[in-house]
């Protein structure tokens, strides 16, 4: 095994050892400038180590499964698979791996571990797509540990399973009931939320029109036909990477929708009123553009005219929905309403009115139907309920 010598040349110190011959002649690695002989031995340690590791700065048989993972996305996940299932794979290892498998070493991750938190996951309502991630994850950076790593001999995950049944919760529960929001509400949040504000059209978008978030942060101008009172949803935004990017719609859902009178005219406002800040602001006036990546930046791109944005030109971004539903929820007292509850109110909306079901799913972009039918089950619910109202109401006048 090779030792570290260290030596003073000049004023600083220096570590050396000793490499693998090459060629029948050896070989020493080394480097100087460290301040003191305690600095220099040090460093010479760490790189020894690094070095007899072939070039990791860990001894694979100590390194945990927190740090594993990083180092699995880093040189696997981030050079093979895409940018998009990255991002979601670090969502997952963060939020759910990390904080009950992390604290083990690799070397000491078994099948009964494993399986005991796949189950717990399972129990907790977790979907079977969600579990899907998670034992891919696992299952992919685990494997890759063997082979070609061999950092373990086997991979635990090869025996876990996806439950079939769920353990009987220790207490009821019940499927969360979605919002719908009154109109009475609509016109407390729009008082607050007043023509101009930064949330005023997204929470129109959402309620007039049934656009998701990502929907609603994407429409350009070139997506509106005011004439023919037309929106085209062919994007949304996503942010990755420190950036807010174009990406398709979600499910493909690509679509044409009809506006109503009363949308048309919010945007034609807000059309006139762009054209007049741009004026104002002259020069200091921020032009939007894309670049081939499809990034929104304020340099370097095709310039692309957002509906969404400030006086100043520049990008309202939809993180300032939380803001807004901060202060619903905790001033305003509606606390149970989210941006979805409003594109849920649209389609409870349009059910309600008889709109063909079909025809909603067709505008909402709801990949099956089975979705659309959960609101319209919630429909004829509320209108079985208004039909005994009613009835009881006529008992009374006999």
């Amino acid at each position: 095994m090779a030792s570290i010598n260290t030596r003073k040349r000049g004023d600083k110190w220096q570590y050396q050892f000793e490499a693998a011959t090459i060629d029948g002649k050896r070989k020493q690695i080394s480097k100087s400038g460290f301040r003191t002989k305690k600095e220099a031995l040090e460093a010479g340690t760490k790189a020894l180590a690094e070095y007899n590791n072939c070039g990791l700065t860990f001894v694979p048989s100590e390194i945990s499964f927190n740090d594993y993972l990083d180092y699995w996305i880093k040189e696997y996940a981030q050079v093979n698979l895409k940018e998009t299932t990255v991002d979601n794979y670090n969502k997952k290892i963060k939020l759910y791996i990390k904080p009950k498998l992390g604290i083990y070493k690799l070397k000491s991750l078994t099948p009964a571990i494993l399986q005991s938190f796949i189950n717990e996951k399972f129990n907790e309502g977790f979907s079977r797509n969600t579990l899907l991630v998670l034992k891919g994850i696992l299952s992919g950076s685990l494997n890759y540990a063997v082979e070609p790593l061999g950092y373990i001999k086997f991979s635990p995950m090869a025996a876990v399973r996806l439950p079939l049944k769920r353990a009987v919760p220790n207490t009821p529960t019940r499927k969360k009931e979605k919002y719908i929001v009154s109109e009475e509400q609509m016109e407390g949040i729009f008082e607050r939320f007043p023509f101009g504000h930064s949330s005023y059209l997204p929470l129109q978008l959402a309620y007039r029109c049934g656009l998701r978030l990502g929907e609603a942060f994407a429409i350009t101008w070139d997506d509106v036909d005011l004439k023919n009172q037309k929106l085209d949803i062919n994007k949304q935004v996503q942010y990755k990477n420190k950036q807010w990017y174009f990406t398709p719609p979600k499910y493909d859902s690509y679509r044409i929708i009809d506006l109503d009178n009363t949308i048309i005219d919010i945007l034609k406002k807000y059309k006139q009123q762009q054209r007049k800040d741009k004026i104002y602001y002259g020069e200091l006036y921020t032009e939007l553009k894309i670049n081939d990546k499809k990034q929104i930046k304020e340099t370097d791109g095709t310039e692309i005219h957002l509906i969404n944005i400030r006086e100043n030109g520049t990008y309202i971004q939809p993180r300032v929905m939380q803001h807004c539903f901060h202060i619903i929820h905790h001033k305003l007292g509606i606390k149970e309403l989210d941006y979805h509850s409003l594109r849920h109110t649209h389609a409870t909306m349009l059910l309600s009115s008889g709109a063909n079901i079909k025809a909603v799913q067709e505008r909402l972009g709801h990949k099956k139907l089975d979705m659309t039918l959960d609101v319209y089950t919630h429909v004829t619910d509320e209108m079985r309920r208004n039909t005994i109202d009613i009835l009881n109401k006529k008992e009374q006048l006999k």
